[in-house]
């Protein structure tokens, strides 16, 4: 078989632009172009997923000669990650095809490039000519440059470019010339055009054949614009009378230029028939990206010797080995932490072609430690069917797994104390509570049934109990209808936070009203209790800042707040009257333009060595 350099045939800078377009339909697969000696001549690569481009040296995943007839011109070859798509090997095959057809035009340009070349000087302008022209990939603009072309390598008034449309009519597409020079080439030449339709032919018409009765036209140059047997249209240059009549010398300049033209014609629709369909494409795999755009998958390819062929920056990043440690060993070796647990899966894989989805394992990784991961591997296909390896898809869920604990943690600890939706807004935003403990300003309530011990003296236990968790119900309804977090029932009492776990705007307004509404609700309770049967709650708010966090040791810890202002609020509800309010300073200014309150003066309290100035609420404004 003849060898010939695809180098020499196709120009670089064109076949590096398609090849780099291709990839865009093809992403995550480099593919390339190599001359008979095995060079690379260009490649093109584009990421679907930051993946780093593949080596363009080593062996090639897939290869396939560029051939015409009985020469060949280099070979297509493509590697990467996206070869395990359904449809590469169709996109390459395609590619192929398409390469071929500009081989098959450069091979006939050339032939007809060394005849010409032999016979006429010009050709060497014609060959550059062509190459202008073929480089372009706008079907619009071919036209205007055959025209400029045709004017500078050959002498003549005017001319005209004629394109014929499907419905089989002529348009005029590109003149030059005087200004209605043009029209007149047409109209003397449309009478010859039915025979030049036929026989595709170039001709060179004279005055007696013409149909030109103003006699500005003495003859016409005619060459066909043909490509792959497809009349696309035709160039017409005209002389007038003063000028000498096209040389046979004239009509092979003018051919070798319109074949040009016709392949260049061809190539821009090809190439926007390759546009559309990656545009179709990309249309139909719409729905996958947008699945998959946020979803950082490892990809670890093998073949059928166990070797590593393939391990993207994902995969790298996951299991912390870099692929240039992996490629070309046995994954069992290669990943030392993860390879020999799943050694009978892979042999599943590999003898019964059948894909394995959604095995989790815990491996203990480098410069990671623990990590949860899943697993999906699937047989990789030949065009034949056959399976040629395996392809391993890494997702980690060591984060996730790490959320669902925190997640559990913070329902276990917050879901008897706050209402549902406070619950839910902390499982959305888990960094928004720290449970270890933090230094935050908080208000506290604390409300304490006034003379229960007494009370719960007369009563049978039974009866005690079902009158304190009445009592205490009015209570944790009342808070909780303020999103208060319930900290802890004591005794007869309840122990209550606001502005935390989550932030809350006014919370020692939430804390007042709140309390106000715990005394309205005891007022309704009255109405259907006995006097004697009648207690009322004695209340005391502060604010200011506490550690806020789970407290307590290992095996059993609550979720509270300590502080100064914690235990002045405890003081302040054993100083408060039934049915009172009591507010430190800080609480008052909070709220000062919102409720109706009075100073009651200075009282001490146990563990303060100066007494506290202390308000009582009247109500709200």
């Amino acid at each position: 078989m003849e060898l010939m350099s695809v180098r020499r045939l196709l120009n670089r800078r064109v076949i590096s632009g398609y090849l780099a377009r291709f990839a865009q339909v093809l992403p995550d697969v480099l593919v390339a172009l190599l001359d008979v000696d095995g060079s690379v001549v260009a490649e093109g690569y584009h990421s679907a997923s930051d993946s780093p481009c593949p080596s363009s040296t080593g062996p090639w995943a897939w290869t396939a000669p560029l051939t015409y007839g009985s020469t060949e011109t280099g070979s297509l070859v493509a590697r990467g990650a996206g070869m395990a798509q359904p449809e590469a090997e169709a996109h390459l095959h395609f590619l192929l095809d398409t390469l071929t057809m500009l081989v098959e035009r450069a091979l006939e340009s050339r032939s007809l490039a060394q005849e010409t070349l032999g016979r006429y000087r010009e050709i060497n302008l014609l060959y550059n000519i062509g190459q202008t022209i073929g480089a372009s990939l706008d079907p619009d603009a071919i036209p205007d440059l055959v025209m400029a072309e045709a004017a500078r390598i050959i002498a003549v008034q005017g001319g005209i470019v004629l394109l014929l449309d499907q419905d089989s009519t002529w348009t005029m597409r590109s003149s030059f010339g005087a200004e209605d020079f043009g029209q007149r080439v047409y109209d003397a030449a449309r009478p010859l055009l039915r025979e030049a339709l036929a026989s595709a032919d170039p001709h060179i018409w004279t005055v007696s054949q013409l149909d030109d009765s103003s006699g500005a036209i003495a003859s016409i140059l005619e060459a066909p614009l043909k490509a792959r047997e497809e009349l696309l249209g035709f160039v017409l240059l005209g002389r007038g009378p003063g000028d000498e009549i096209f040389t046979a010398d004239d009509q092979k300049l003018l051919a070798a230029l319109a074949s040009q033209a016709a392949i260049a014609m061809e190539n821009a629709r090809l190439f926007a028939d390759i546009k559309n369909q990656r545009d179709a494409i990309a249309a139909m795999k719409n729905y996958m990206d947008n699945i998959f755009a946020s979803i950082a998958s490892g990809v670890i390819t093998t073949d059928m010797q166990d070797l590593v062929t393939l391990m993207n920056r994902s995969a790298e990043r996951i299991l912390g080995v870099p692929a240039s440690m992996t490629v070309g060993r046995p994954y069992i070796e290669a990943l030392p932490e993860m390879g020999p647990k799943i050694v009978h899966l892979m042999d599943a894989v590999k003898h019964r072609n059948e894909s394995l989805v959604g095995h989790e394992m815990e491996p203990v990784l480098p410069k990671r430690g623990p990590a949860v991961l899943r697993l999906n591997l699937s047989p990789l296909k030949d065009n034949r069917d056959e399976t040629n390896g395996v392809a391993i898809v890494v997702d980690d869920l060591t984060e996730r797994r790490q959320l669902e604990v925190q997640a559990r943690r913070i329902r276990q600890t917050f879901e008897q104390y706050v209402v549902p939706h406070v619950v839910e807004q902390l499982l959305s935003d888990p960094d928004s509570v720290r449970l270890g403990g933090a230094r935050r300003e908080v208000t506290t309530l604390f409300a304490d049934i006034r003379g229960f011990t007494a009370f719960s003296e007369k009563l049978e236990p039974e009866t005690t109990v079902e009158v304190l968790n009445r009592y205490l119900t009015l209570a944790s309804e009342a808070i909780l209808s303020e999103e208060g977090t319930l900290d802890k029932f004591f005794g007869d009492g309840v122990m209550a936070l606001f502005n935390a776990p989550l932030a809350q705007t006014e919370h020692t307004l939430r804390a007042v009203r709140s309390a106000l509404k715990l005394l309205d609700a005891l007022k309704g309770t009255y109405a259907e209790l006995s006097p004697e049967n009648r207690l009322a709650f004695g209340i005391g708010i502060t604010a200011g800042h506490a550690v806020v966090g789970s407290i307590g040791s290992h095996a059993i810890k609550n979720y509270t707040a300590i502080g100064d202002c914690v235990s002045l609020a405890s003081r302040l509800q054993t100083h408060a009257s039934p049915l009172q309010i009591l507010l430190n300073t800080t609480a008052y200014d909070n709220v000062c333009d919102h409720v109706r309150a009075r100073e009651l003066g200075y009282i001490q309290v146990k563990g303060h060595s100066e007494p506290d100035l202390v308000f009582e609420v009247l109500g709200l404004r």
